[in-house]
């Protein structure tokens, strides 16, 4: 493993601790994306100009990972974009269906901002699936800055490939 690896999942249980029950890393497993997800500009890992999130899944099914704020996602001045949020909420929904080896892309959401996120925030970004019926999932987003939860959301994803494709 990587001290990269190690050390992103060492900052995580430090967050994790503020809003969930106390963890080790061996609580921690790390979500493996599938090829077809590799340039993500969120969580791939070969794409340059991406964030290149590391997601890991607990006991309970749920994933974690965590994003830092900059200059570069603000909205406001001193406050993080809503697109970035609501961005960070898509990836960590569609990584707790990579964690049940389902890929599938959002249908629709919905997303709640229920406080400011200044620009330079660690934020902790939880998915969460709340039903499986295929072709259609059912999953739920939050966001927390320093323990509080500041965005959440609800979406439905599709199976990908099932739907109609472009001509």
């Amino acid at each position: 493993m990587s001290q990269q690896y190690q050390s992103e999942k060492a900052f995580l249980i430090e967050s994790l601790s503020l809003v969930s029950q106390d963890m080790s890393a061996d609580d921690l497993f790390e979500v493996v994306k599938p090829l077809s997800h590799q340039y993500c500009m969120l969580c791939g890992t070969q794409n340059l100009l991406g964030l290149h999130l590391q997601f890991f899944s607990t006991a309970d099914q749920q994933v974690w990972a965590r994003a830092k704020g900059s200059i570069h996602q603000q909205g406001y001045q001193g406050i993080l974009h809503g697109g970035y949020l609501s961005a960070l909420l898509d990836s960590g929904m569609c990584q707790a269906l990579f964690q049940q080896n389902i890929e599938a892309v959002t249908a629709d959401m919905n997303i709640r901002y229920l406080h400011e996120v200044p620009v330079n925030s660690h934020i902790l970004i939880k998915g969460k699936i709340i039903s499986a019926r295929y072709p259609l999932y059912k999953v739920e987003g939050e966001l927390y800055v320093a323990g509080q939860l500041v965005v959440k959301s609800s979406a439905r994803f599709m199976a990908k490939g099932f739907g109609k494709k472009i001509k």
